[in-house]
């Protein structure tokens, strides 16, 4: 009886699975819009058309609620993919290695629900993602509300990504794929995050394709831009026309920032940095200051002399270097020269040595040959030594006759001559060169010997505590951010001061043109290090790239050099360029002039002895 029962019970199995069967084949998978093949499609002509960078790939994530597998419906776009691109296209389903530095350019998110993609985009990272990229979304949920997906991209900067949703018109009876986007930027509509369609799928293709991806940084249509700036002379001058009177921002790097928004068509909107942290420090969390706005995306992006450094690099995102200058040492002007330092500096030691004992030697020359009376017949030359000294100072002598005594005189006026002239020139070209004002503190060992200890804003203490020369031990004194630096350089010029100032060039240069008549400084010339500012941005804007390519074009063009030109002045400087330190006279300078002398007192040596004959024969002749 029993095995009767189950031969009954197999025979009705047997007979219901083909039945079974063909209802699942002829059956739609449950919430599918479109037939398999349509879905298959879905996302290749987007491929074909957007996803186009020869290096590129596409990063394919899956977020279905807490876990990564994909549905029947997403499984097939992503084999409809990689069916139809499997000879050109390159597609990555995990995150790179971090020591690749190849974050992901394209995207294709396939994602349930909008907390799906909420959990997807917290993922996201700078070194695994481009923000600036290439984004396409698609989203199973009928339905789903746009507005607050788009508010969620736009939180994380994604400028250029499309939603795609399925959805049902009133008027139709099947549903179909459509495609949004929004643009914070459009004209009349700053700011508006609200989603509208670009496209439709129809006929396996879709509509609009080659508009999807806009260009929305070539043109934000007026809108504003929020820049966080201190105020730091000159990159960024902030003057107040009284209080709650209006704002005037100028400066090296606003000069930048003024023709980028005649360029790109925004409106700068400055948002200062005042109290006591106003650049701040570069964190991986809780970053503060300035740096604290960029990090947080408060401002678009900063600037205000901000330097490259590691620390900020690693937690905000650079651009080009807006200003390729230097940390600079403002040095104290020396003692000034005495009167008799000021005579005796145009020749070197050497130098005088040599005029010294040519004089003496000259001076003893013609007290031997006219001053001790060898005949009366020699020509006498009253007072030699006398003479000497007068015609060196250029002064006159008396009457002389057409012999020996001549030909010494003149050989002695054409090299006190020669001598005369070059010491006015060293002593016109030392008085006029400014740069022999400055003291000699030009490297890190001679402000270390020289007893002086340094003074600087505390983030530049980053580039110095490593130092040995300098190290925390000789910084006297860190500034805070809102100290007046501009008093300080001030003290330095006096007489007296036992410190050196570290800033960046720009800053002593519009010092000395703002204050150089009451107060010079002077600026070290082997201890400064490469000090290069930039624009800085968060890690997820659009911004970078087009901006960086415009600054760059700024230094190719001369165009940073020239408006730095008007926050400085050379007039205090210039000559220091050309001749930084005048050099002493030597005595290879003067050699020649002592040859020629030499050489004449030679011939008149021997026209005198020639003289002393000629009377000698002379006076036995009248005998």
């Amino acid at each position: 009886m029993g095995s009767a029962i189950i031969i009954a019970i197999m025979h009705l199995l047997v007979l219901s699975v083909p039945e079974v069967a063909a209802h699942l084949l002829n059956a739609k998978p449950s919430g599918n819009p479109a037939t398999v093949t349509q879905q298959a499609s879905l996302l290749t002509p987007i491929v074909q058309t957007h996803y186009r960078l020869p290096e590129g790939f596409v990063a394919v994530r899956v977020q279905n609620g807490g876990h990564s597998n994909p549905s029947h419906q997403q499984q097939d776009l992503i084999d409809g993919l990689m069916r139809t691109g499997h000879d050109w296209l390159a597609v990555s389903f995990d995150d790179l290695p971090a020591a690749e530095r190849r974050p992901a350019y394209y995207g294709v998110f396939l994602v349930a629900d909008y907390r799906s993609l909420c959990t997807l985009l917290d993922g996201m990272t700078p070194g695994a993602y481009q923000f600036d990229g290439l984004y396409t979304i698609v989203i199973e949920q009928r339905r789903p509300k746009l507005h607050d997906v788009m508010e969620r991209l736009w939180s994380y900067r994604l400028l250029n990504v499309v939603v795609i949703v399925s959805e049902k018109r009133a008027n139709e009876d099947e549903e179909r794929y459509v495609a949004y986007t929004y643009d914070p930027y459009r004209e009349h509509r700053c700011g508006s995050v609200e989603p509208y369609a670009v496209g439709q799928y129809a006929n396996g293709t879709w509509t609009e394709l080659v508009r999807w991806y806009a260009k929305r940084t070539d043109n934000f249509n007026g809108c504003p831009l929020v820049i966080g700036t201190i105020h730091i002379i000159p990159c960024s001058i902030i003057e107040r026309d009284g209080p709650g009177g209006s704002t005037t921002h100028k400066g090296i790097e606003v000069s930048q920032v003024d023709d980028l928004s005649r360029r790109f068509n925004f409106t700068p909107e400055y948002r200062i940095s005042n109290g006591s942290t106003r650049w701040g420090f570069a964190r991986a969390v809780n970053s503060t200051g300035l740096m604290g706005w960029i990090q947080r995306g408060e401002v678009d992006f900063g600037l205000g002399s901000i330097g490259i450094s590691l620390s900020r690099v690693q937690h905000l995102r650079p651009g080009i270097a807006s200003r390729f200058g230097q940390l600079a040492m403002a040095i104290p002007p020396k003692r000034p020269d005495s009167s008799v330092e000021k005579l005796i500096k145009p020749f070197s030691r050497q130098t005088w040595l040599c005029v010294v004992l040519g004089l003496a030697g000259i001076s003893t020359l013609a007290w031997a040959l006219f001053g001790i009376g060898w005949r009366l017949v020699a020509d006498r030359l009253r007072h030699p030594c006398y003479t000497v000294w007068v015609l060196t100072m250029g002064g006159p002598c008396g009457a002389l006759r057409m012999d020996s005594t001549r030909l010494f005189v003149v050989s002695l006026v054409l090299n006190m001559l020669v001598v005369r002239t070059l010491y006015h020139a060293a002593m016109f070209e030392r008085l006029q060169a400014s740069a022999s004002l400055a003291s000699e503190l030009d490297t890190l060992e001679q402000i270390n010997r020289a007893g002086k200890m340094y003074i600087m804003h505390k983030t530049i203490t980053l580039f110095f505590n490593d130092n040995p020369l300098v190290g925390p031990r000789r910084i006297r004194r860190t500034l805070h951010d809102n100290e007046n630096w501009e008093e300080l350089l001030y003290q330095l010029s006096q007489p007296g001061s036992d410190f050196v100032v570290t800033l960046p060039l720009d800053c002593i240069k519009y010092y000395v043109q703002q204050y150089g008549n009451r107060g010079l400084v002077y600026v070290g010339k082997h201890n400064g290090i490469t000090y290069n500012t930039a624009f800085f941005y968060p890690q997820t804007t659009a911004l970078q790239a087009p901006f960086s390519a415009r600054v760059l074009a700024y230094h190719s063009a001369g165009l940073v050099d020239q408006w730095a030109r008007a926050f400085e002045d050379g007039r205090y400087w210039s000559n220091a360029k050309a001749d930084p330190e005048p050099a002493s006279l030597a005595w290879s300078h003067l050699s020649g002039a002592f040859y020629l002398c030499g050489t004449m007192h030679l011939l008149a040596v021997c026209v005198f002895v020639a003289e002393l004959g000629w009377a000698r024969k002379w006076r036995k002749a009248s005998e």
